[in-house]
């Protein structure tokens, strides 16, 4: 078995950690690694700060420009794996032309039909929590990280690179209080578990969030896409839905108003090294039932 210390230092991530297996025990499916790679021994989940000038246009609302969540690259690491002879299968949620649309072999699941969730595997990994909003958090950079999976044969120590993975969201409910559509509740919630550990997770208005003009985005089929982001908006809410609870149905908010939201606060609460707050003026918000000026 590689040492998780040795391990990470050859990785070359900011945030890198290996969840045990047992943890996936008891998952469908369609949610287990395993369902993509049989023989693999380990999953990998790393992580990326996300430079916080990539948020700065989306602040000013000068320039829609949203960070990625999920990685999608993972060469370094793969080709570090598999110098060492193992294989290493890097996961992406996304889609591919022309698959087929059942599965290859009885008792599989179908091509692209298992969809793992990268926040799960990045709590049980200790690389974090998932604050109120839904949003994955780390305790060195708040929501700012890209995150990726990889799954291989090579058996490592299960480990985490970061010290602190508890008690980063602080409850504050400034992703409530910013969000011009009351998509986000402050009264009902709902609770995550990974690894022995639960979170509590606010209820989100899936279909009003995806509806949001002030930084939502979709990242891939498996989420909700920019072509999805309209919907008829009448009374704050979106016609003919309820207010649910959505653990993987909602848009990339790392850069809308909720996600910017927990960025300040998560600042003005911690040593980040940037020599000027990242809000400096009053924050801006649209509602889609409201005219835009096109």
């Amino acid at each position: 078995m590689t040492p998780f210390a040795e391990f990470r230092k050859q990785a070359g991530y900011d945030l890198v950690g290996v969840p045990p297996m047992a943890c996936f025990d008891g998952l469908p499916p369609n949610e287990h690694p395993l369902s993509i790679f049989p023989d693999a021994k380990s999953v990998i989940v790393v992580g990326s700060r996300i430079k916080r000038g990539q948020f700065r246009s989306m602040e000013e609302g000068s320039l829609w420009s949203t960070p990625a969540r999920w990685m999608t690259g993972f060469e370094g690491l793969v080709r570090m794996i598999e110098r060492e002879g193992y294989e290493c299968v890097p996961y992406s949620p996304a889609d591919a032309p022309k698959m087929p649309r059942r599965p290859v072999r009885p008792g599989l699941c179908a091509p692209n039909g298992v969809r793992l969730s990268i926040d799960y595997a990045a709590v049980a990994a200790g690389l974090g929590e998932i604050g109120y909003h839904g949003i994955f958090m780390s305790a060195r950079f708040g929501i700012r990280q890209t995150l990726g999976l990889v799954l291989t044969d090579m058996e490592i120590e299960p480990g985490s690179s970061e010290e602190k993975s508890t008690g980063i969201c602080d409850g504050c409910m400034a992703c409530v209080q910013a969000c011009p559509l009351q998509a986000i509740s402050g009264t009902v919630s709902g609770s995550f578990t990974a690894n022995g550990r639960t979170m509590t997770l606010a209820a989100i208005n899936a279909r009003a969030c995806q509806a949001c003009p002030n930084g939502a985005a979709g990242d891939s089929k498996y989420f909700a896409g920019a072509e999805e982001l309209h919907f008829e908006i009448e009374n704050n809410q979106v016609k003919g839905d309820k207010s649910v609870f959505a653990r993987g149905g909602l848009p990339n908010r790392l850069a809308a108003a909720c996600g910017r939201a927990c960025i300040a606060h998560f600042e003005a609460t911690h040593d980040t090294g940037y020599k000027i707050p990242f809000r400096v003026r009053e924050p801006w918000g649209l509602r889609p039932d409201q005219p835009r000026g096109f």
